[in-house]
């Protein structure tokens, strides 16, 4: 399985877009991707394959005739995804609040929902530049200039200032930079996000230990540079989050392109 990962060119969308991760398997071996948790929004294209639930956060991607989408959001919990045969995908990661500035609506009741697309229209374009060239620079520039011809200005403000924001590391900070109590806030993340701050702050803070980690950065130094209480709550908090320890996270799992964390057997 080749992947390839690219990043937002228009100054713009950059704000509201993460990256673009291409994947391509072209063999009938089994392979399984062990996701975990994060904040973003993935918003996944996939040409001869459909994904299909197997358990609670476990699915396959099934062979189709037709092409599918699925969205996922912040799920809690680690998410495995088996496949077997060939398929194409094109992965975009949105920002928190991006896929509402670009398609103009709250998509976060729709996590994990099969062929979203199918549902507007006006994002069929979408499949047809996903998979209609070889050159991943000519799909990146075409996709770009489908999301600047559709995105919502009269949201962008709100979710500019959303977006700098959830870079606040405690939920106080968070609080005096939306001018909101505690309650407000809450209410706010779990409208717009489907999550509380709370859960949203400590899966973003795993996330940022996953790199550190993977750095060989000591645990006692990553638990006083995230925050946390001590090593002890540090531990405990990603296992909460991924099943596995720190340790057993740093033997099984890998890093791609400073960006993309997950485990494939």
């Amino acid at each position: 399985m080749k992947t390839k990962i690219v990043y937002p060119k228009n100054p713009l969308l950059k704000e509201f877009i993460q990256y673009f991760l291409f994947i391509t398997k072209s063999d009938n071996e089994i392979i399984s991707q062990l996701c975990y948790p994060n904040t973003n929004h993935c918003l996944s294209l996939i040409k001869g394959g459909e994904m299909v639930e197997l358990n609670t956060n476990e699915y396959s991607i099934s062979p189709s005739t037709k092409d599918s989408s699925y969205l996922t959001g912040i799920y809690k919990q680690p998410i495995k995804i088996t496949t077997k045969q060939p398929y194409q995908e094109l992965c975009i990661n949105f920002k928190p609040m991006g896929l509402e500035v670009i398609f103009g609506e709250n998509l976060s009741q729709n996590i994990f929902k099969n062929n979203i697309l199918s549902e507007n229209k006006n994002w069929a374009p979408l499949f047809e530049i996903a998979f209609s060239n070889n050159s991943i620079e000519i799909i990146q520039n075409e996709i770009e200039s489908f999301f600047i011809s559709i995105l919502r200005d009269e949201m962008l403000s709100n979710s500019l200032l959303f977006n700098e924001t959830i870079q606040a590391n405690e939920i106080e900070e968070l609080n005096d930079l939306l001018c909101k109590s505690y309650r407000s806030t809450h209410r706010y993340f779990v409208n717009q996000l489907q999550t509380t701050p709370k859960e949203y702050l400590q899966i973003r803070k795993v996330r940022e230990a996953m790199l550190l980690i993977l750095k060989n950065i000591p645990l006692i130094e990553i638990a006083f540079l995230l925050n946390f209480t001590d090593q002890s709550h540090f531990i405990k908090t990603f296992k909460k989050y991924t099943n596995i320890t720190p340790s057993q996270f740093k033997q099984t799992s890998s890093q791609v392109d400073n960006t993309l964390i997950w485990n494939i057997t």
